[in-house]
């Protein structure tokens, strides 16, 4: 039975549309953990003349000003990482699976560069998400955390990593929601 159940596992995961729609709920599961519906989007146009719209976007206070919001799109090439897997396991040509990942990873960021990084309406960042753990360790020890953000303005984040991020965005949102009430409150207090 539990043979059967990783077949069918694994036939839900070989395809593309259903491993992006699975790392897109997971996304969107973590950001409704973390955040108030109302400090994030769903299917966000990033206003580029592509029309692409980004799974989500955070949305970000401005200064009185109109808000800017971080696109946040999933990623999850997990053949890819599949095929790196095995190839760990078998001990044959982990190089060249592990270069295929490497470049598959680049060319998602760079997408994501192209299609949703648009300032001012967006942060001249963006963030990929990787599903797994696994995944996300990998990118790490390929050492493409540094490289993403320095060639495409792109920050990787797996699960944890992600959920940890949102957590400091949200005290962020908090301190500024509390600097803000205290200014008046000193405001109403001087007209006192």
């Amino acid at each position: 039975t539990l043979a059967v159940g990783v077949g069918d596992l694994k036939k839900v995961l070989s395809n593309v549309k259903t491993r992006g729609t699975l790392g897109e709920i997971q996304l969107g599961a973590i950001l409704g953990e973390v955040l108030a519906p109302e400090q994030y989007e769903c299917n966000f146009d990033a206003g580029k003349q592509n029309n692409e719209r980004v799974e989500f976007a955070i949305k970000l206070p401005n200064d009185g000003g109109e808000a800017v919001y971080l696109p946040v799109d999933s990623k999850f090439p997990a053949d890819i990482y599949s095929k790196l897997c095995d190839a760990y396991d078998s001990g044959e040509d982990v190089a060249a699976a592990q270069k295929n990942l490497r470049e598959v990873l680049l060319k998602c960021a760079k997408d994501i560069k192209e299609k949703y990084i648009n300032p001012p309406r967006t942060t001249d960042f963006a963030i990929m998400f990787l599903p797994t753990e696994g995944l996300y360790a990998e990118a790490v020890r390929l050492g493409l955390i540094e490289e993403l953000q320095m060639r495409f303005r792109v920050n990787l984040s797996g699960p944890s990593t992600m959920a940890a991020r949102l957590n400091r965005l949200q005290m962020g949102f908090r301190t500024l929601a509390t600097q803000k009430r205290s200014s008046e409150v000193w405001d109403l207090r001087s007209q006192i």
